[in-house]
């Protein structure tokens, strides 16, 4: 069972997979308008998920895939005692429900495979359901001959879309899905929800390091599961993971080594500019991160007078907010655009190497 399996994974993203929509963390509303319109009979013939990734497309796809299918019926889905289907759906071997990535197949011929296999009813469930994963992978072709289905499919059949990038799939196949935008996880939420993982897992993490990890994750739920895990196996059980340790690990560093760069190089001070970067430098920091935490100064010292430390994603401690506070009193907005302007141009060449 998956369940039993779950249990001894050690792969954390794995182990605390939702299997429920009560699970899901940041998608409320999502999940909500979902049960409700399967309830009330009326389910979409598809449904796609967009976001970024980690944060629960996949994983909604199988939810939506059980609540349709369950045995309990609409209104009754499994929520501790699972199902035959509820398992085999997520175990991704249920015969009705059938899971497709397509950045491996991304042909005209696995879409008329599809199709032909449509044309036969489910076998044990009330649906047959398409689960196709990263489906802006599909050609052009494909998508051609998935819309008529996608317009008109059987009462039995539905299609469930997943993807990251949107913008890539048809605006003909967009307009016959019901559209849900699923949000990155808000720091917060994904904080205690990775505490409380910690201490399900008997790990010794402190605050500080948890919100680093939550920082680095950028609200993507799989990301900071990924990084706990790694945290957790990185040190011996009797000793804590602090916030230093874990800068060493995922080779972060002190903002407030950032702050005092900034400040160096507005006063002009050259020869301190070049200290500064080298004892960064020097840590082992990879320079795509060290951009990424460039700009993000930025924007707080442009934008420092109407932020609070509450709203500042968990970055910056008092000292370091009452610090930018103060330099960016002699600076202008002119200057932090151009630096803006040098350092996105900067983040493009990184790229071409």
């Amino acid at each position: 069972l998956l369940f039993k399996m779950n249990k001894n994974t050690k792969v954390l993203a794995l182990k605390y997979r939702p299997q429920t929509f009560d699970d899901l963390i940041g998608q409320d509303v999502v999940g909500e308008t979902i049960s409700n319109s399967i309830k009330a009979n009326k389910v979409p013939n598809a449904y796609l998920f967009t976001g970024i990734r980690g944060i629960g497309k996949t994983t909604t796809a199988r939810i939506v895939a059980k609540s349709l299918n369950c045995t309990g019926g609409a209104t009754n889905v499994c929520k501790d005692n699972f199902c035959e289907n509820c398992i085999a759906i997520a175990n991704s071997n249920h015969i009705d429900v059938l899971e497709m990535d397509a950045a491996s197949k991304t042909g005209v011929d696995d879409v008329r495979d599809l199709i032909e296999f449509s044309r036969y009813g489910p076998t044990t469930a009330k649906y047959k359901i398409f689960i196709i994963d990263e489906v802006h992978m599909l050609s052009k072709q494909a998508f051609n001959a998935l819309l008529k289905t996608l317009e008109e499919p059987p009462e039995y059949l539905k299609f469930i879309f997943a993807t990251t990038e949107i913008k890539k799939i048809p605006i003909t196949v967009v307009s016959r899905c019901q559209r849900f935008d699923l949000s990155r996880i808000k720091s917060l939420e994904l904080f205690n929800f990775i505490k409380k993982i910690k201490d399900k897992e008997s790990g010794k993490v402190s605050d500080d390091a948890l919100k680093l990890i939550v920082k680095i994750s950028e609200g993507s739920v799989r990301d900071a599961l990924s990084l706990l895990d790694r945290a957790l196996l990185t040190l011996d059980k009797d000793k804590e993971l602090n916030l230093a340790s874990a800068q060493k690990i995922f080779g972060y560093f002190d903002k407030s080594q950032l702050i005092n760069l900034f400040q160096s190089i507005f006063e002009g001070k050259e020869v301190e500019v070049l200290n500064a970067y080298r004892k960064i430098y020097d840590q082992g920091v990879e320079p795509r991160i060290f951009i990424n935490d460039f700009l993000e100064l930025l924007y707080y010292f442009k934008n420092i007078e109407s932020l609070n430390i509450d709203s500042t994603n968990f970055s910056l401690n008092d000292d370091e907010f009452n610090k930018i506070k103060e330099i960016s009193e002699n600076i202008n907005n002119e200057t932090l655009i151009l630096f803006w302007q040098f350092t996105i141009n900067t983040l493009e060449e990184l790229d071409i190497v």
